[in-house]
């Protein structure tokens, strides 16, 4: 069975930014061995989960340039973490994180998750993180959005019983399309028992670039963890 072809959903946004410098492949082919590859992936991801050692393995959509990725798999070695992102630019950055901290406890996915989310093994995931995602503001661009019905059913099958989707936003437009999208779902909760619960970022979740902006331009992130049933 082909894994990878032209059925998937099409991805919306930059692949790639500036050309790379001669460091930045030179990052690209030592951190190889941090990579789900396309032509290797089933023989990839199953040794993702054959060597864990641990009950908690974490997926990180759309990981930037690693800012939360890296912190969290250095304060949690113990622990597995999977990254994925499309943008390539960002991706040499987290590497660069990866290879100075010598990370053994980290793979990366450097392209759509929608090419690779339905071949998780079902209840497979501790927790899956979506942190300050593109809001697509505008109407005519809603489908485009990350979350949305059919990709939270696909989170619901990866994830464990009473496993966790923590997503940031600082966006008003997006944060309403979350609640919206999550409430119609009856396989999560919203964990939120008091305003402060989602206006305060969670201890296993760290600074990143995007949260600095937000603040820095007087926008509020909002933290929404749902907890599958």
């Amino acid at each position: 069975m082909k894994l990878l072809n032209d059925s998937f959903p099409r991805f919306y946004g930059r692949r790639k930014g500036r050309k790379l410098s001669k460091a930045g492949n030179s990052y690209l082919q030592e951190g190889e061995k941090y990579f789900i590859k396309k032509e290797n992936f089933s023989k990839d991801f199953l040794k993702v989960f054959r060597d864990v050692t641990t009950d908690k393995i974490v997926l990180e959509i759309g990981f930037g340039n690693g800012d939360n990725l890296v912190q969290a798999a250095k304060s949690s070695t113990k622990d597995i973490f999977i990254g994925a992102d499309p943008f390539l630019n960002s991706t040499v950055q987290c590497v660069q994180k990866l290879i100075k901290y010598n990370l053994n406890n980290v793979k990366i996915w450097p392209d759509d998750i929608k090419k690779i989310i339905n071949f998780f093994p079902k209840n497979s995931i501790t927790e899956v993180k979506i942190l300050f995602p593109d809001p697509w503001p505008k109407s005519k661009h809603k489908t485009r959005r990350l979350i949305q019905t059919e990709f939270i059913e696909q989170l619901s099958r990866i994830l464990i019983n009473n496993g966790v989707v923590t997503i940031a936003t600082d966006h008003h437009v997006l944060k309403s399309w979350i609640l919206e999208k999550f409430n119609f779902n009856n396989n999560f909760e919203w964990t939120a028992n008091d305003p402060i619960d989602w206006r305060r970022r969670p201890l296993d979740c760290f600074e990143t670039k995007y949260e600095k902006k937000a603040y820095k331009e007087s926008r509020k992130p909002s933290w929404f963890l749902f907890k599958k049933k």
